[in-house]
């Protein structure tokens, strides 16, 4: 397979010459770095629809648990936002492995402009 290749750029080196070929490795470059921006944006994307979807969920979780306490259908009163987000940040804290002293840095938006996003990696249920 590298033979192949190897001969193929060898035949475009003596019909285009150094010039065109630096051209098209330029042009090349271009593309790759374009594709790997727009498969970032399209997997930031499907990961802010996804957790779109889970808020929505978790709302309307939240909204029918509220109204059946309200209507008296359960007697056990519903968590407050701050019980839950101290529940959920004690959860994420345990997660954590410790590191050594090193926080990982959250990407900027020039980061994931040049697509040097991070892989976002599909639910596992």
């Amino acid at each position: 397979m590298e033979l192949q290749l190897l001969l193929i750029l060898a035949v475009a080196f003596l019909i285009f010459g150094p010039e065109k070929m630096l051209e098209f490795a330029t042009q090349l470059g271009r593309l790759v770095r374009k594709i790997k921006q727009e498969w970032a944006s399209i997997q930031l994307e499907a990961e802010m629809n996804r957790l779109k979807e889970q808020l929505q969920k978790q709302t309307l979780e939240g909204e029918g648990k509220v109204k059946a306490y309200l209507s008296g259908e359960i007697k056990e009163k519903p968590k407050t936002q701050k019980e839950i987000m101290k529940e959920f940040l004690s959860e994420e804290d345990s997660k954590k492995e410790p590191s050594e002293g090193k926080k990982e840095k959250p990407p900027t938006l020039e980061d994931l402009t040049q697509g040097k996003a991070p892989i976002v990696e599909p639910p596992k249920n």
